[in-house]
């Protein structure tokens, strides 16, 4: 059995990001993610303990690009000054992956076979 399949809702924080910050967190470019800290995400973030985050490019299917990490928590920080929460997404925290890479290269990451136009 898969981590994924193990990693329930009530100790999984699920973000989803838009396709050019994925492709960033993926190149390694982007290795913290921010949440301005809304009522929305206070709920979701201060004061709650996950094993896991899940971070999955666009809203939709199971055949979504995703990352699963180990959530090592959330920092308060100030961002363009907007209080925000820091959540670290470095690469050695990735348990599971299906990554798609660049549009060029049209390759699915996780199966090396050539990527739906879905994903293009």
């Amino acid at each position: 059995m898969s981590v994924v399949n193990n990693a329930g809702s009530s100790n999984t924080l699920y973000l989803i990001v838009i396709k050019e910050v994925w492709d960033r967190i993926v190149s390694g470019d982007k290795v913290v993610e921010y949440r301005e800290r809304t009522d929305y995400w206070d709920k979701r973030i201060n004061g709650r303990e996950y094993q896991y985050m899940r971070i999955t490019n666009g809203y939709g299917n199971d055949t979504r690009p995703y990352r699963l990490y180990q959530y090592t928590g959330a920092t308060r920080v100030m961002k363009d000054n907007i209080q925000c929460f820091a959540i670290n997404i470095s690469s050695d925290l990735v348990i599971e992956s299906r990554d798609y890479v660049m549009p060029d290269n049209q390759i699915c990451g996780y199966s090396q076979l050539p990527s739906t136009s879905s994903y293009q």
